[in-house]
């Protein structure tokens, strides 16, 4: 049962996000200062009264966004230099909203991948390649792979050296977490992404070790484009249909996988 003095987040469309905000502002008022442990799954669900894959996804995205790190067999821990949380009013989660998204997300990551193929350390290239790794396993795996996609773009924007990067990066991310997914639940469509998808991200990453900055930006644009044209290939109530079964996972522990980077 939920506390009489603790909000209880509201049953309709994205109720992750609405969860990762409310996490978010509590470490951002000091209620778990930093490096401490957040409470378990279980905990946080009681307290918000919803199911554990709830909120899991809402400490995904957490992640993404540089907010918390995770230790496997340890919890979830609020970053020892986390990003400063940022807001993203989106209208509706409609197909149009996510796009607006990726045309504000677009320009950044194109520069990203050129100044990183420019800037990038040895260190800096092994995360972006054991990312890519990440996302090779996922897929075959049939596993959902959005944490191992977010995870190579910021591995990118952070060998561009430029902080401003993984904080602005890690801002859209907290809303793309969930736009991803949408592509991957285009089942009709999902054999062909697969391949198209590690095709364009095997791209990116060639460049940035060749040095090549203008190849890495074309390799990142050419990406960017067909993760809209791939977006937009969706049906058009998908989105919607994906939001109304997000909300019925909220009386389940069941983890949704299958589909393919975007």
């Amino acid at each position: 049962m939920v506390s009489e003095d603790t909000e209880q987040p509201s049953r309709g469309p994205q109720l992750s996000e609405q969860v990762a905000q409310r996490l978010s502002d509590a470490i951002q008022a000091g209620e778990w200062g930093r490096g401490a442990r957040l409470p378990t799954e279980a905990a946080l669900g009681e307290r918000f009264g919803i199911s554990r894959s709830v909120v899991r996804e809402a400490i995904s995205m957490l992640r993404n966004g540089g907010l918390v790190t995770s230790r496997r067999g340890s919890g979830s821990f609020v970053a020892e230099s986390p990003t400063v949380s940022l807001r993203l009013a989106i209208p509706d989660p409609g197909l149009q909203s996510v796009v607006e998204v990726l045309e504000l997300r677009r320009p950044l990551e194109v520069e990203a991948a050129r100044l990183a193929a420019e800037r990038h350390t040895p260190s800096q290239l092994r995360r972006i390649r054991n990312a890519m790794v990440d996302i090779d396993e996922a897929v075959e795996a049939g596993l959902s792979g959005v944490d191992q996609d977010l995870a190579f773009h910021r591995a990118i924007a952070e060998a561009a050296n430029n902080a401003h990067f993984t904080a602005v990066l890690d801002f859209y991310n907290r809303f793309l977490h969930h736009a991803i997914r949408v592509t991957r639940t285009n089942e009709s469509l999902r054999e062909a992404f697969m391949q198209q998808v590690v095709a364009e991200h095997q791209a990116i990453l060639d460049a940035i070790a060749g040095g090549d900055a203008d190849a890495a930006a074309c390799a990142a644009a050419t990406h960017l484009a067909h993760a809209e044209a791939r977006l937009r290939q969706a049906p058009t109530d998908l989105l919607e249909r994906v939001e109304a079964q997000r909300g019925s996972t909220s009386t389940s522990s069941t983890e949704p996988t299958g589909g393919n980077p975007r």
